[in-house]
Parts: structure tokens; sequence; C-alpha cells
């Protein structure tokens, strides 16, 4: 009688063997997927972009994309029609209110030149790749401060209940400044001052924030030396609105007529 001592080794290892080589081949499978579902997805986003590029070389898409972009052009154009037109309305609002009008305008202008320049104070690495450009953001800082000064109206800062407690500041240098510049009491002394401000800022570049304090305070000037003569721009603006009023009803009557004598055809 022969004994088996191999404790059933030989014939459990077939099995075991068989069961080991699943994984591998459950791995390998898996390796091929991800590689299939990566190349997928490269291949997709490739022909994603040829459609694209070919969609923006059709001569349809590309007039289409124009049309729309002309669409919105125009509408921003029309939009800064009206704002410019409320803005022109505004101004002649403020400046038929006479000196009054033009003191808040002025007013406005101070406290924008004033932010501007001390906007450009901030700006440390100015004073030393472009130093004269720093000290013109100064005389600026300096320049807006005097004109709030000149313009402030006292009596109406301190009924504000924040802005009411600096009313007694703002009135003592205000006097100071009196004192010391007494040519800026006057219109004409402020006119010349507001466009010395103005030709310094507006020279430093084009369609910038410099140059559109530079405008504005030019503008002020222009508007305070003309009162200063005599010369109330309230009057030329109401002269010039009826010109205005007056083409305009006699191109309307012309319309009109042109219309009744195309009726009037047999």
């Amino acid at each position: 009688m022969s004994i088996d001592l191999s404790g059933g080794s030989a014939g459990t290892a077939q099995p075991a063997a068989s069961a080991s080589s699943h994984p591998a081949t459950g791995a390998a499978g898996g390796q091929d997927g991800g590689y299939g579902q990566g190349f997928g997805q490269q291949f997709g986003q490739q022909m994603a972009g040829q459609m694209a590029e070919a969609a923006l070389q059709d001569p349809g898409v590309q007039a289409q994309l124009k049309a729309h972009a002309y669409e919105r052009a125009q509408q921003g154009m029309e939009v800064a029609k009206q704002g410019a037109a409320v803005a022109v309305q505004e101004l002649q609002r403020y400046v038929q209110e006479g000196p009054a009008g033009i003191s808040v305008l002025c007013f406005l202008g101070g406290l924008v030149t004033c932010l501007v320049g001390f906007l450009g104070l901030l700006s440390i690495t100015d004073s030393l790749t472009s130093p004269f450009h720093y000290v013109l953001n100064a005389y600026l800082t300096m320049f807006g401060l005097v004109t709030f000064l000149l313009e402030a109206d006292v009596e109406s800062m301190a009924s504000l209940k924040v802005i009411g407690r600096l009313s007694p500041w703002v009135e003592r240098y205000q006097m100071e400044v009196f004192q010391r510049a007494n040519f800026l009491t006057e219109l004409r002394g402020r006119g010349f001052f507001y466009a010395f401000v103005g030709t310094l800022a507006i020279t430093q570049c084009f369609l910038c924030l410099h140059f559109l304090v530079g405008l504005w305070n030019l503008l002020m000037g222009v508007l305070c030396l003309m009162m200063s003569f005599g010369i109330n721009p309230a009057d030329h603006m109401q002269m010039q609105q009826q010109l205005q009023t007056q083409m305009q009803m006699q191109q309307n009557q012309a319309a009109d007529a042109h219309l009744m004598a195309g009726y009037g055809q047999p």
C-alpha cells in the first residue's frame, strides 16, 4: 500500500496558477480600455477643432460673425451717444445757472484732479522710472486740493452728517488760500489757473485719465474767462438751441410739403 506524502499540494497547484492568471488578464484589459478612452477623447477634440476651423473658414459663417460684431458695435455707439447727450444736457444746465453752476462743475473737476494725481503717487516705481511724470502727479494732487478749497461750499458741507465735521478745517484753509492767492477769488484769476492746470495735464498723453482731467480743467478755465469778460455762455447756448429748433421745424415743414405733393400726384 502506497502512502501519498504530498499533502494534496500537487492537486491544488494548478487551480492557483489558473487563478493567478485572471488578475493579470483583467489588468491588461483595464489598461487597454484606458488607452482606448484616452485615444477616443483626443480624437474627438481634434475633430471638434477641425470642424470649428472649417466653420470659421466658411464665408457664410464669417459674414454672420461680421454682422453680429457690427450690430454690437452699433449698439455700443448708440449707448455712448445717449450718454454723451445726457452729459451735454447736464453741462448746459449747470452753465445756465451762471457762476454758481460753474462753481459746482469746477468743484467736481477739482475732486477728480486730486484723485487722479493721488492714484499716480501710489506708484512708487514711477518715481524711479519716470520722475517727471511722478512730479506731475504731485502737482495735480496739490492743484486739485486747491480747487476743492476754492469751490467748496462750507455752509452746505456743515449741514451734512459725516463730511460736516470737516467744514471747520475746510473753512480755515479756504481763508488761507484766499489770503495768500488773492487773484483766485476772481473769475479771471480762476480761469487762468484752471487753464494752466488743463494745459499741464492734457499734454501728457492722449485719451487717458490725465488727458480727460486736463480737458475738463481747460474747459472750466475757458468758461470762467468768458464770464469774467462779460460773456455769458448760457446766452450762446440758448441762441444755439433756438437755431437748432428753427432748423428742425423748417426740415419738418419741407418734409410735410414733399409728402403732400406726393399725395397730390395722380
